[in-house]
């Protein structure tokens, strides 16, 4: 008697829970995120035409990114992996890709500054006001590359010359890339690398040596920085009169705590008239909080929560090692980005720029985001069973 190997099936969403699970959850974010963005808008008046106006152009971004999620899982996550012992070429070029426009962004003309940060490049004519923000591709190609490179089995994860030394010089690059203008996105990024590290089996002596490098970047993009250092000053006091970065911290906690329990009602908010600065994007938990009060607050939270166990579920159920990394380490990034937002409104951390996953207005992040979420439920939807018995 001889059992066949193992295979690798398609399993469809109707029998498959955490997918389908995840899906769900991925599209309420969407739902509730079209409801406080035209919410937040509603007393902003925009001149010229509909294709101008915020809301209007992130609902179309939303269905988009419904489109990726309900679509895109069907293609096999390991895809992305490629077919070369050594190294992943797709990942690898869809990285490079994304690279290559993060350097863009410094490019007179084609770059385009938010804020004195230049963060964005311009896309198509000037009155459609559309942009892509290359930041965003690079933290999720990252952690995809990552996984689809560490998950080869001629790679040694535990080698630190080998694996650990090019790894860290790949991460170092893309957060130097970016901590110039979005020192929030480059921790992040950071982050998300390093945990997809961890994840992989990298020794935790290993990456203890990463406190130095981290400490010094720290200083001299934090503690080095004037506005930086105001804006943590301001979160140990939001109603200093003195320093102006409090402001921010200020009308978040204020747009939290008038919300109470059941929230003032949808469009009845009073900080968002003005007050409540980036109440489409950088705050729009607390324009939430504010119109849906705390149960508006732990309804979001808790299907964050339930983001968190279908994807922690999928990667434990994967069916080999590159879809346990992809799924493992995608899930605690969206989880992690989602934390930190939360944080920043809450005054926990300092305010960063970094948006709410599927709920923040915008298109990169949103459509970036479903393809992500649809890579998760791609590796749920590929599962492995026992061969026959001969």
């Amino acid at each position: 008697m001889a059992r066949m190997p193992d295979r690798v099936v398609f399993t469809p969403l109707g029998c498959n829970k955490c997918g389908r699970g995840l899906l769900v959850v991925a599209l309420a974010l969407l739902a509730i995120g079209v409801v406080a963005v035209h919410s937040a808008m509603a007393s902003v008046s925009t001149v010229g035409q509909w294709y101008s106006r915020l809301d209007v152009r992130h609902t179309l971004f939303a269905v988009a990114a419904g489109v990726v999620l309900i679509s895109a899982w069907l293609i096999d996550y390991r895809w992305l992996a490629g077919k070369s012992r050594r190294f992943p070429v797709v990942a690898g070029v869809l990285l490079g890709l994304s690279l290559v426009c993060g350097g863009l962004v410094f490019v007179p003309g084609i770059g385009h500054s938010v804020n004195g940060c230049a963060r964005w490049i311009r896309l198509g004519p000037p009155q459609f006001a559309l942009g892509f923000q290359p930041s965003e591709m690079i933290k999720i190609s990252l952690v995809v590359f990552l996984a689809a490179w560490l998950s080869r089995k001629d790679v040694d994860v535990r080698s630190f010359r080998e694996t650990f030394v090019p790894a860290m010089v790949l991460i170092s690059f893309c957060v130097g890339l970016v901590v110039s203008q979005d020192f929030g996105m480059a921790v992040l990024i950071g982050i998300a690398g390093a945990t997809t590290l961890l994840v992989a089996g990298v020794p935790m002596g290993h990456m203890l040596m990463l406190t130095g490098p981290a400490a010094a970047g720290v200083y001299f993009f934090l503690l080095r920085s004037p506005h930086r250092m105001a804006r943590i000053t301001a979160m140990f006091d939001i109603w200093s009169a003195d320093n102006p970065s409090a402001y921010q911290p200020r009308q978040s906690m204020l747009a939290i705590l008038t919300g109470g329990w059941t929230g003032k009602g949808l469009g009845n908010g009073s900080l968002k008239l003005g007050f409540l600065p980036e109440d489409t994007t950088d705050f729009i938990y607390s324009a939430l909080c504010e119109e849906w009060g705390l149960i508006g607050a732990i309804l979001v939270l808790g299907l964050f929560v339930l983001w968190i166990g279908y994807a922690w579920q999928i990667a434990l159920d994967a069916s080999d090692r590159f879809g346990q990394l992809l799924a493992g380490s995608l899930g605690f990034l969206v989880a992690a980005q989602a934390l930190m937002h939360i944080a920043v409104d809450t005054v926990v951390l300092p305010p960063t720029g970094i948006s709410l996953p599927f709920i923040s207005a915008g298109g990169t992040s949103l459509v970036l985001m479903a393809g992500a979420a649809s890579l998760i439920i791609s590796v749920s939807a590929r599962q492995k069973v026992e061969g026959p018995v001969a």
